[in-house]
């Protein structure tokens, strides 16, 4: 007995998914705790309209899908192979901090695209919002410049990764958003701001990530000190990642247009009401993915280096098990939300929306889809099924962003609830599934 716990817990100790999986889940859990204790605290303390402007500001990490254009993506496979060959990654150091710096240039590029940017949308002719042009300028711009201060130091994040170590990294984003978190809710119970609270909610994240950069570049590159800034051979000594990265530029620019504007979308089209109801009517389900999440992405490198084995029995073993088992649990926590649905968006919404079982319905079958594509898409990331995902993930989002803005303004949210869905389903899950499997199968008979 004594011998078969250590073997458990040996196995914990040495596999980098579980490892990654149950560090995530400090993060991701101050999202369950954002929807469960936080939201009806705002909504209460600062009105719907103020609380749907705060939710935008919060949203601008999404509305910026691509702050790297792909580099720290880009970089994932590429550490991983020296990494592999040679057991540390001190002869990328220099290599590596001069990447940085390329990143803080994009930072400052990204600031003053997204200040033209807000400025049309905001003060644009065919405004509808009935929020103060000046003042929603304003708000969502701060959250922008809290975002794009920690650009450079997500690189490390996707270092550590690409050494299967990626559960470093968030142990330290789970201190930030703790402190966000619990700095929040004492701003809003004692003086509820929206300038204030993105400051307090946004930054902590910011400033643990440049702490794990400081001690990973310390303990395994050896020193701190910044190399002579030389951004055009930082450029050239990159090629390869920027090749790889322009498609995982593509992937992010995609998830902008086919998710992330939406509620940008709905705020000019309908009223921040509206916003508040979506953001709110999506927090449980938000939460749902988690079970996936936690994991997925360190699939990305467990998946590279098995295909680099050749092993793909194990392969399709870990895929099916992770879907099976991730879409299942998602399935039943979603009948569970929305057979208690009343309960709980009454809380959610500290009685001032009434929330319709129908929607909930579309938002638990595109999370499930959400969930599916999660998997598929770090197995093609870590096989090179780039350009293909690339192309199904273009047709999904121009398909889904043209019929959710018909469905905004001939049937409201109703029927963007139901479009989403669909499209999604249709457009992105049974293309990826597709070609996953179908890549698979390739793999099977080719080894035969």
């Amino acid at each position: 007995m004594i011998s078969k716990f250590a073997g458990i817990v040996n196995q914990f100790r040495n596999n980098s998914v579980i490892k990654y999986g149950f560090a995530n889940l400090f993060p991701r859990s101050i999202a369950i705790l954002t929807a469960v204790v936080f939201t009806p605290i705002a909504i209460k303390q600062l009105g719907v309209n103020d609380y749907g402007l705060w939710s935008l500001a919060i949203l601008i990490p999404n509305l910026v899908s691509s702050p790297d254009l792909g580099i720290t993506y880009g970089i994932v496979n590429e550490m991983s192979r020296v990494f592999r060959e040679e057991g540390n990654l001190r002869s990328q150091r220099e290599r590596l901090l001069r990447l940085c710096q390329l990143l803080a240039v994009i930072s400052f590029g990204w600031l003053l695209l997204g200040t033209v940017g807000l400025i049309w949308y905001s003060f644009g002719a065919n405004r509808t919002s009935n929020m103060p042009s000046s003042y929603e300028f304003s708000v969502l711009l701060l959250g922008l410049l809290v975002f794009i201060l920690g650009i450079p130091a997500s690189l490390w994040g996707r270092v550590q990764l690409a050494q299967e170590r990626g559960h470093e990294y968030f142990r330290w984003e789970g201190i930030g958003k703790t402190i966000g978190f619990i700095g929040s809710l004492v701003i809003l119970i004692t003086m509820p701001n929206v300038y204030v609270l993105i400051i307090v909610f946004l930054l902590p994240s910011v400033l643990t990530a440049y702490l794990n950069a400081r001690y990973y570049i310390i303990e395994q590159l050896g020193s701190l000190s910044m190399p002579s800034w030389n951004l055009r051979k930082s450029i050239i000594e990159n090629r390869a990642v920027f090749a790889s990265g322009k498609y995982f530029l593509a992937f992010q620019i995609t998830f902008l247009i086919g998710t992330a504007i939406d509620p940008f979308i709905v705020n000019a089209l309908l009223s921040t009401k509206d916003v508040a109801y979506l953001s709110i009517a999506r927090r449980p389900f938000d939460a749902l993915p988690l079970a996936v999440t936690l994991f997925s992405t360190a699939l990305w490198p467990v998946f590279f280096k098995l295909n680099s084995e050749d092993r793909v029995i194990e392969i399709k073993s870990l895929l099916l098990r992770i879907l099976a088992g991730s879409c299942g649990l998602i399935c039943i926590l979603s009948v569970l939300i929305i057979g208690f649905s009343e309960p709980i968006y009454r809380y959610l919404s500290q009685g001032k929306m009434i929330f319709s079982k129908a929607d909930l319905i579309w938002i638990s079958l595109q999370m499930i889809s959400y969930t599916a594509i999660l998997i598929f898409n770090n197995y093609a990331n870590a096989v090179d099924l780039l350009k293909s995902q690339m192309w199904i993930q273009i047709v999904a989002a121009g398909v889904g962003v043209f019929a959710k803005v018909l469905a905004l303004k001939y049937g409201g949210l109703s029927l963007y609830f139901f479009v989403s869905s669909a499209v999604y389903a249709v457009f992105a899950l049974a293309p990826m599934a597709w070609l996953t499997f179908g890549h698979i199968r390739h793999r099977t008979h080719h080894a035969i």
